[in-house]
């Protein structure tokens, strides 16, 4: 237990104790007192116990208020806490998706080099290959040549 405290409420004084400081009951009771003081002026009522029932009600309906406010706060919570884990899993499938990607393009480019290495290979065969049909037609032409000078002469 706390310590007990005393209180005015209303122009009565009350000692109380409870699980919460000292600061926090003079808060509750200052609260009370000012609702009451509230509720007097604006209810036109004269009794004190009619002022604490109206100011009791008045206070429980802030209560379920909050409550409900709290209740409805917690839903929302929920649903962000869902939203948020749905949104991370997406970010986390595009990361991997985002590198199984990277690996591909990575092999595209490797495979792009050996198919380009392969191309030029291909490339220095074909000139090597023109320079001997060249070479060939020379001497074919050579050939010719001489066997008209051998059917002629």
């Amino acid at each position: 237990m706390g310590d007990t405290v005393k209180v005015k409420i209303y122009g009565q004084n009350y000692n109380l104790s409870g699980d919460k400081s000292t600061e926090e009951i003079e808060r509750i009771a200052n609260y009370v007192d000012e609702k009451m003081h509230l509720i007097a002026k604006v209810a036109d009522r004269n009794g004190t116990s009619a002022i604490a029932v109206l100011s009791s009600v008045n206070i429980a309906e802030e209560y379920f208020d909050q409550k409900d406010e709290v209740e409805r706060l917690k839903v929302a919570n929920e649903q962000l806490e869902k939203d948020s884990a749905h949104y991370i899993k997406l970010w986390e499938d595009a990361k991997k998706n985002y590198k199984q990607s990277k690996e591909i393009m990575d092999r595209l480019k490797q495979d792009n080099r050996k198919e380009d290495e392969k191309y030029k290979e291909l490339q220095e065969k074909c000139s090597e290959f023109e320079n001997q049909i060249f070479d060939l037609q020379m001497e074919n032409i050579q050939l010719k040549s001489e066997l008209e000078k051998l059917q002629r002469g």
